[in-house]
């Protein structure tokens, strides 16, 4: 895996919000929350570094797909 526990785990926050956004209408908050991010700052900062996307551009792209 290659993966400290911290980047493992972050990594399964990341996945599991991504499946959120495309399949529910709550809003990015919400989710950083559900997830199991402290708030919406860090989760768009940790979503970005993850996949140079925003989450609001990454629903845009994959929301209908």
């Amino acid at each position: 895996m290659n993966l400290s526990p911290r980047s493992f785990l972050k990594q399964l926050r990341i996945n599991e919000a991504k499946k959120k956004l495309c399949n529910t209408e709550a809003s990015i908050g919400q989710i950083a929350k559900e997830v199991g991010f402290l708030n919406q700052f860090n989760f768009t900062r940790s979503f970005k570094n993850s996949l140079e996307l925003s989450p609001e551009n990454y629903c845009k792209i994959y929301k209908n797909k």
